[in-house]
């Protein structure tokens, strides 16, 4: 539940504080895409399956959560104010990228997810630049920016990596379950030479 509602909060408030408040900062190079940084920190985190109460995706369907938040989230983006390039470019990388994210940094550790979204920034980064320059006719170095996509990929990865070291939640009161049986009879998780769960 509490994926869905970033989720939703990442689609209606990304691209307008992208608009409002990163496109005003005078930064050396370019501007981070906070919208993208969203949905690659996001994506891996929205992946229904039989805990979740829903089937077990399998194949190329396994993304398809962080397929639907990158749409969702780059259609958003695309039509911000001011709309001026082609509406749908950015829906369609952000959407590529979502899929990538969820499929392969659901599992790993830190390191592995934080290398994860710096590829998969700078991927999306110059995939919108080609496409910028193809539909909508910006020069290449202007589509290209490669402050911004410094600023793009080192941002994801830190998020990323934030995000997969966040400490999980156990439930209150609750010991870990112990593995196996002993010979003493014990229950006790803490008993001498035992590890914990």
């Amino acid at each position: 539940m509490k994926a869905i509602v970033l989720s939703v909060l990442v689609v209606l408030v990304a691209p307008v504080l992208q608009v409002a408040v990163v496109n005003g900062l005078s930064l050396p190079g370019g501007h981070p895409d906070i919208v993208l940084v969203a949905v690659i920190a996001l994506a891996p985190h929205l992946r229904p399956g039989p805990e979740a109460g829903g089937l077990p995706e399998r194949g190329a369907a396994r993304g398809g959560a962080g397929a639907f938040l990158g749409f969702a989230a780059g259609l958003a983006a695309d039509i911000a104010p001011p709309a001026d390039h082609t509406i749908g470019r950015l829906a369609l990388v952000m959407c590529l990228a979502g899929w990538v994210c969820a499929r392969a940094a659901a599992d790993g550790t830190a390191g592995r997810r934080a290398a994860v979204a710096a590829v998969v920034a700078l991927g999306a980064t110059l995939a919108g630049g080609v496409l910028a320059a193809l539909l909508d006719g910006t020069p290449w170095g202007a589509a290209l920016a490669p402050g911004a996509a410094a600023w793009t990929v080192g941002l994801a990865a830190l998020v990323a990596a934030a995000f997969a070291l966040r400490p999980r939640r156990r439930p209150f009161g609750r010991m870990p379950r112990s593995r196996g049986g002993s010979r003493g009879g014990s229950r006790d998780p803490y008993a001498r030479g035992r590890r914990l769960a």
